[in-house]
Formats: C-alpha cells, sequence, structure tokens
C-alpha cells in the first residue's frame, strides 16, 4: 500500500464527503480512490467512513484519525510547495473573493508578507458570501464561511475556527456572569443572520455528552458582523464569536470568554475554493498553500479546538427564518 497516497485520499474523501470528489480532486479514478481508503481502513483495523446513500461521514475514530493526519500532510505539502515554487516565480493578477470578515481580520493583516514573498503577484480582493454570488464565476479563488455544496468547485477545508461566548467586562459587570447555558436566555445576544436569512438565535453547547440547545433573544440582530462586534465592545450585549477573529480582543481583555467548560457547537466550516483548471496555476497554489500556513497557525494557538462537519445541522436545513424554530419541530 502506498501509505502517503492512501492518506492523501482519505483527507480529500473527508472533506469532498465522497469518494468521487476525491478521485476528481486528485485527477485519479475512482477505484483507484476506493482501493487505497480501503486498504488504509484494513492496515488500521478500523472503519474511518460511514457510508450512506448521501455520501460519507467520518466516524469518530476517522475523525481523530483526520485530525492527526491533516497537519502531517499540510507539513509535506508546504514542503514540496516551498522546492516547487522557488523554481518558479508567480505573477499577473489573481481574483480573491471572501467572506469580508474572516478576509479583513484574519487574511488582510498577513498580506503584506504574502506580497513581499510574490512581489509579482497582483491581488484583486472581492467581497461575497456564498458560492451563488454572482460575484464567484470572476474570481479564481474564493475563502468562505459556512455549509455550501462545492458543486464544481474543488473545496480545500481549513481547520476548524472555535467559538466562544463573550461581552465585554462592563457588560457582565451589570448583568452577572452566567454560570449555565440556560443562563443565557436572561440576557441579551446579539444575533447574526447568514447569507439564507436565517437567524442564528439557536446556540448550542456540549460538555461531558450532555448538550444543551438555548434559543437566545437579543435586542438587535445584523447580517454584518461588524455590527455585533462594535456594540459587543462596547458592552450592550452578548457575542458568539469566532476566538480567532477576537484574538486581539480577547487577549486585551476587551471581551471576556464565559462557560470555558463548555464546548459551543456547530462551528462553520471554513473552506477554500477553486475551479478544477486552477489546479495547477502557480498564483492559486501560491495563495492557497499562504492562507492554509495561515490558518493552521491559528489552529495551533487554540487552547480549545472546535469541530465541524461538512453536513450541516438539523437547525440549518430547515426551511424557518429562525433557528431555534428547529426545536419546536424536534
Amino acid at each position: 500500500m502506498d501509505k502517503l497516497r492512501a492518506l492523501q485520499y482519505f483527507i480529500a474523501a473527508a472533506d469532498c464527503g465522497s469518494l468521487s470528489g476525491a478521485a476528481r480532486h486528485h485527477g485519479v479514478t475512482l477505484p483507484a480512490v476506493s482501493k487505497l481508503v480501503d486498504a488504509l481502513e484494513q492496515h488500521l483495523g478500523v472503519l474511518l467512513f460511514k457510508r450512506s446513500a448521501r455520501g460519507l461521514t467520518l466516524t469518530p475514530d476517522g475523525l481523530d484519525y483526520a485530525d492527526s493526519c491533516r497537519p502531517l500532510l499540510a507539513q509535506l505539502a508546504a514542503a514540496d510547495e516551498t522546492l516547487r515554487m522557488a523554481r518558479q516565480r508567480p505573477q499577473g493578477m489573481l481574483v480573491v473573493g471572501a467572506t469580508p470578515f474572516f478576509m479583513l481580520h484574519c487574511v488582510v493583516p498577513a498580506l503584506p508578507r504574502f506580497h513581499a514573498q510574490y512581489p509579482d503577484i497582483e491581488l484583486d480582493l472581492r467581497s461575497l458570501l456564498h458560492l451563488d454570488d454572482p460575484a464567484a464565476k470572476d474570481c479564481d479563488l474564493l475563502l468562505l464561511h459556512g455549509w455550501f455544496e462545492a458543486g464544481s468547485w474543488v473545496r480545500t477545508m481549513l481547520p476548524v475556527m472555535s467559538y466562544s461566548t463573550v461581552a465585554a467586562p462592563a457588560y457582565w459587570a451589570e448583568h452577572g456572569v452566567p454560570e449555565h447555558p440556560r443562563d443565557l436566555a436572561h440576557h441579551a445576544c446579539l444575533c447574526y443572520r447568514n447569507p439564507q436569512g436565517k437567524l442564528l438565535d439557536l446556540w448550542q453547547y456540549r460538555k461531558d455528552g450532555a448538550v444543551e440547545s438555548v434559543p437566545v433573544r437579543g435586542w438587535l440582530h445584523s447580517n454584518y458582523r461588524e455590527h455585533l462586534t462594535a456594540l459587543c465592545l462596547a458592552g450592550h450585549g452578548v457575542l458568539r464569536a469566532s476566538s480567532t477573529v477576537e484574538q486581539a480582543n480577547l487577549a486585551s481583555g476587551r471581551l471576556v470568554p464565559v462557560l470555558l467548560d463548555w464546548e459551543m457547537m456547530d462551528p462553520p466550516p471554513l473552506a477554500l475554493y477553486y475551479r478544477p483548471d486552477q489546479r495547477r496555476n502557480a498564483r492559486v497554489r501560491a495563495f492557497l498553500q499562504f492562507v492554509r500556513a495561515q490558518f493552521d497557525a491559528f489552529a495551533l494557538a487554540q487552547t480549545a479546538p472546535g469541530r465541524y462537519s461538512a453536513d450541516r445541522p438539523a437547525w440549518h436545513r430547515g426551511a424557518g427564518r429562525r433557528a431555534s424554530t428547529w426545536l419546536d419541530r424536534r
């Protein structure tokens, strides 16, 4: 068994949710992928995937194994890419579409370093929120946050960004610190409305196998995360926030996390997307590797890494305009 290739096919199948997706990603046949993934499972003596008509999902063993393998494959890919890039000089225009919030806080600050490394690449940044955005057709590469069907795009998953329940010190001083997720029902929670128009007013927590689903309420909602962050920093409510995006505010104490012994569930996946015909584009590869390294570093800095599923959670699939209406239909 070619162990390295088996691992590459395994990770690609986990990211794409299917063996056929992994085959397309690597430009090989479906039987070639299936044979090596089966051989890897036999070698390890565990099932890595649950197989169903809807595709593949990782088993608990598969999830743990994928988490262990990703950094190793990323390091190897980075080493390969460094050597390849040393022999060619990417140049020209690269159009990147991205979720504005994550691009602004997690990528833009590092772009001068990217420019220093690749001075002949000219970047054109476009703000968009989903794959169906008309602006996506003009982009070479997308960085998107959320559950999307990849369709004709090749998707590369980035490390999970864990989420925390945060507020300004003045807010906690005035309203008290919640000791249990259920206590949030008595707080002013600032809720985000996602690109599909659904208000994310259901915050779910997990601890020792127990799950708490809390419908939260507040006096303001927004589909622009900067509105929510600004009000949270000013002491006007509680926010479900990415620990990576808010790392500076958390480190400075301007935001204080609570309920740290509970895992905040359902962090939306963060992924890079590009067209199959761009796989060998040196500009795309350079930016993809750069962003991947950036988020790998963020993941290593997290004290409590989160986990996501490529499948949308049940509350996200519902037709209601509020995530909390899912509780009424259970």
